[in-house]
């Protein structure tokens, strides 16, 4: 049942040949065969070629458990090329495949910190049964199904692309795009691991000292879509300068798994990955990786690699020797690199810095030109609007001008006429105009005089409360002065002085008085000239009369 249960999860079977889809599980380590994940990391951020051999078991407590060997070679040949090629080979129960996957990346730099990759894998391999671990109830039995299965040699593409900044990267695959047959000549229509991968990947280095001085963190997160089920996965590996570096990961369908390399010498590394299986796969156990790889010296430094320089934790310290004085001095090349490369950094971040202040100063002065320009505008309308208000003040003051002229013109003309027509109608409405300015003039005058008469009944009336004040103010002195016999005389000097001032009030009184009798009697005689004015205006009507009659 477990043999089936894989067959139906991992394979895809056709009717009259036996054919399995291409999966490679080396979902566990970040650090060799990156390429098979997506066909782009045999160049992102790499700057060494590897030759790995790679055993993965899986669930080992089954009879003919699942197992993979991968021999691989690959990495980083040029700035913008990388490539790869991998033999491998598949047992999975009685099913068995044999075959290769050719890799190619190439990098289209867009600028120094931002880089995208285009990669393709080419898969070929064959698929079919192996009659060697068929076991049947007796020695002369046989199944003449499995006898007539016959092999089948397929063709695989998967594509991917990358995007890269300085600490991100973020990408997408197709994994077994294409499944073509060549035994029967066709596309595998229904391919159970053909999936759509996305993937984020973080990598940063830590600012630490001692140990894990320079240590690189690398985080990805990678979602594949199958077509009946999604699978989530992430993993987290630490690499230590010394030569030393764990990885953990987690995956929504497999489990989680946990792995540890080092280098052991110059050059060869050894890993290790367990994976124990969770969920509906709890029963199935653990399964195990080995890796024993091989990494060639670099002899560049590329832009978009891995410049890390990693030690060996077991080689011993090199003697004195020619080879070792070159060693040395490659890590001084080295060394002068990376103080170049700081150096460049910090002389972009100054030269960015610097950038920064003078679009700030030509901001600043920009926005001090605009204000001033603003401020000259400003005046340029004040003044226009200055003008434009004397020049419609002048216009005005003209057109009053003009039209006084015309209305004396005017009245001129029209006296001209009364004088020359003497109607008599007209002269008696200038007459009635006359008695009417002169009733208003006496309505005025009584007005005032009715005001004037107001204000002095007011001011009599302050007067009296003065008064009233007054002897108030006298009553209380004087109480005060028979009550503190102690302070008489200044109380009486108080008096004094308070009389006098009463005195200089009454004084002031009867001139107010005095000012009040004369205004009435220029009032007074005021009526009578107005009298006198009307008796003579009577008279003069009367005689107009008259003389009109």
């Amino acid at each position: 049942m477990f043999l089936i249960f894989c067959t139906i999860e991992q394979y895809h079977s056709q009717e009259g040949s036996a054919s399995t889809a291409l999966a490679l599980p080396v979902r566990n380590s970040f650090k060799f065969n990156r390429y098979v994940v997506n066909p782009t990391f045999s160049l992102v951020r790499e700057s060494n070629k590897y030759i790995t051999l790679t055993n993965k078991r899986q669930w080992l407590q089954f009879d003919d458990a699942p197992q993979t060997n991968l021999f691989s070679y690959s990495g980083r040949f040029s700035e913008k090329i990388g490539a790869g090629i991998g033999v491998f080979l598949q047992n999975f129960g009685i099913l068995t495949t044999f075959g290769g996957v050719l890799n190619f990346a190439y990098n289209a730099s867009i600028s120094r910190e931002n880089n995208l990759t285009f990669g393709l894998n080419l898969g070929a391999y064959q698929s079919g049964i192996d009659q060697g671990k068929v076991v049947f109830n007796s020695p002369t039995a046989s199944d003449p199904f499995l006898s007539n299965v016959p092999s089948n040699f397929l063709l695989t593409l998967h594509p991917g692309i990358n995007y890269g900044t300085e600490f991100w990267d973020i990408g997408l695959s197709v994994n077994n795009l294409i499944a073509y047959s060549l035994t029967d000549a066709q596309i595998l229509e229904e391919n159970p691991e053909q999936s759509i991968q996305g993937h984020l990947i973080y990598t940063g280095y830590m600012d630490a000292r001692g140990f894990f001085d320079e240590s690189k963190f690398t985080g990805l997160v990678r979602a594949e879509l199958k077509q009946n089920q999604t699978v989530f996965s992430g993993l987290a590996m630490l690499t230590v300068p010394k030569g030393i570096w764990a990885q953990a990961s987690y995956n929504t369908l497999y489990g989680i798994s946990a792995g540890i390399g080092l280098n052991v010498a110059l050059g060869v590394a050894l890993e290790y990955n367990y994976e124990q299986s969770v969920g509906n796969f709890s029963e199935f156990g653990s399964s195990h990786e080995i890796t024993i790889a091989y990494r060639f010296e670099k002899k560049y430094r590329y832009n978009y690699g891995d410049d890390d320089q990693e030690e060996s934790v077991f080689a011993a310290k090199p003697k004195k020797t020619k080879a070792n004085s070159i060693s040395e001095s490659d890590r001084q090349i080295m060394a002068e690199r990376r103080s170049r490369i700081e150096e460049e950094r910090k002389a972009n971040a100054e030269a960015k810095q610097a950038q920064r202040k003078e679009e700030l100063r030509l901001q600043a002065q920009a926005a001090q030109e605009r204000i001033e320009a603003a401020r000259r505008r400003r005046e340029a309308f004040k003044q226009k609007t200055e003008e434009n208000r004397l020049a419609a003040v002048k216009a005005a003051q003209a057109k009053r001008e003009a039209e006084a002229k015309a209305r004396a013109e005017a009245a001129k003309q029209k006296t001209e006429e009364v004088k020359e027509l003497a109607d008599g109608k007209a002269a008696e409405a200038a007459r009635q105009e006359e008695a009417n300015r002169l009733a208003a003039v006496k309505a005025a005058q009584a007005k005032r005089a009715a005001e004037a008469k107001a204000k002095a009944e007011a001011e009599a009336a302050r007067i009296a409360e003065e008064k009233r004040k007054a002897a108030e103010a006298e009553a209380a002195r004087q109480e005060e002065a028979n009550r503190l016999a102690a302070v008489k005389a200044a109380q009486a000097k108080r008096a004094a002085e308070a009389k006098a001032k009463a005195e200089a009030e009454a004084a002031r009184i009867a001139e107010e008085k005095r000012k009040a009798a004369e205004a009435e009697a220029a009032r007074q005689e005021e009526a009578n000239r107005l009298a006198a004015v009307k008796a003579a205006q009577a008279k003069r009507a009367a005689e107009a009369k008259a003389k009109a009659e």
